[in-house]
């Protein structure tokens, strides 16, 4: 399979990102764009950028939880017709996804894929997915489904990220009473098999998240000790003091239950997934030297929770690595914002195009 790997990854970032689109995917031959109707607009400007081209067909999920307040559902429905008067009717299709089941069972990333396989159905020679607005529990599955299901045909996988510094709206989460593995990343975890597998965790810290640590640490920790936990915050940081607040606000986790030290923090800058993923991939690569010459089963473990440029460098960890990801998935919003007074998609702080599959990775005939 042709895809990005630790030490070749073809990624840009702001108004390369602009460059390429305009460069690549204009002349394509057939484009499958996979989005969300997100909330706050960042979530709208690649799709108001590429609506411009005929050559793409945008499909929309509409994530379903909780009743949300008055204020997100009059946001959704305002961004959806936003899409709707940009993109012309023959090209757009939006499909609702449940994330949580009625019994509580997280089933957003297994209902995302299952839609997704019929869009496959059409060849297309790029999918283009625009993490932008979606969850973790969504995107992801879609990512690592998109990297195999592009081997046969040999299409290339892009995902595409804006993000601004502040939103609009100001989000309060509700999240799961349970962790569950990510649809997809599970690998051996829960099998026999693995365990006598010592666990390595590397949890990303978030404000206001110790509840969501606490419930992922004690199903971890719930067969067989975790071996060693390494906390990943966000260094540097717009807000300079952030990870220092961070490893404050979790000190009685820190060195309480985790039984962790400051030598096993991992810093990575806020804005820049490709740094989380080289970070992870440096810390994995040492410990399986270690453990193979102490003749030991290790797994790392990564749980994403926080800043979304942060996730997708751990996305990109845990396809590279193939390693396992434990999260907790929020089942609602709610905000105390009002709607803002008219609708202006503007440039976004962040932009990041990562090339996952396809045309970079492809071994030259003479060296094959």
């Amino acid at each position: 399979m042709n895809r990005f790997s630790t030490t070749t990854c073809y990624s840009q970032r702001d108004d390369d990102v602009l460059s390429f689109l305009e460069g690549h995917l204009k002349s394509a031959q057939r484009v499958l764009y996979i989005g969300t109707v997100g909330i706050d607009t960042s979530s709208l400007y690649f799709a108001t950028h590429l609506a411009k081209f005929a050559n793409i067909d945008f499909r929309f999920i509409v994530e379903r939880r909780r009743d949300s307040s008055r204020t997100l559902n009059e946001v959704g429905a305002r961004h959806r017709s936003y899409l709707e008067a940009h993109i012309p009717s023959g090209q757009l299709e939006f499909t609702d996804v449940n994330i949580v089941a009625d019994d509580g069972a997280t089933i957003g990333g297994r209902g995302a894929a299952r839609v997704a396989n019929q869009w496959y159905s059409t060849g297309y020679t790029d999918i283009v997915i625009d993490a932008s607005g979606m969850s973790r529990g969504i995107c992801f599955p879609l990512v690592k489904q998109a990297i195999e299901r592009s081997a046969g045909p040999n299409a290339n996988v892009h995902v595409l990220m804006a993000m601004s510094h502040q939103p609009v709206i100001k989000l309060h989460s509700e999240a799961n009473d349970r962790a569950e593995w990510m649809h997809g990343f599970q690998g051996t975890m829960g099998l026999d098999v693995s365990a006598d597998t010592l666990k390595l965790w590397i949890p990303q810290l978030a404000e206001n998240s110790r509840p969501q640590m606490n419930t992922m640490f004690q199903q971890l920790s719930a067969s067989s000790p975790i071996a060693e936990v390494c906390p990943i915050v966000p260094f540097p940081s717009l807000r300079p003091r952030r990870g220092d607040d961070l490893l404050f606000e979790f000190e009685a986790l820190f060195l309480g239950d985790w039984e962790s030290s400051h030598l096993n923090v991992i810093y990575a800058h806020e804005s820049d997934p490709m740094d989380v993923f080289h970070s992870i991939a440096r810390m994995e690569a040492s410990r399986k030297e270690v453990f193979r010459a102490a003749d030991q089963l290790a797994t790392t473990i990564l749980s994403p929770n926080g800043w979304r440029m942060g996730s997708l460098g751990m996305l990109l960890a845990a396809i590279e690595l193939d390693l396992p990801m434990l999260y907790v998935e929020t089942i609602g919003y709610t905000t105390e914002s009002t709607p803002p007074d008219g609708l202006n998609v503007n440039l976004p702080d962040h932009l990041w195009h990562v090339w996952l599959a396809g045309v970079p990775y492809e071994t030259p005939k003479d060296h094959a």
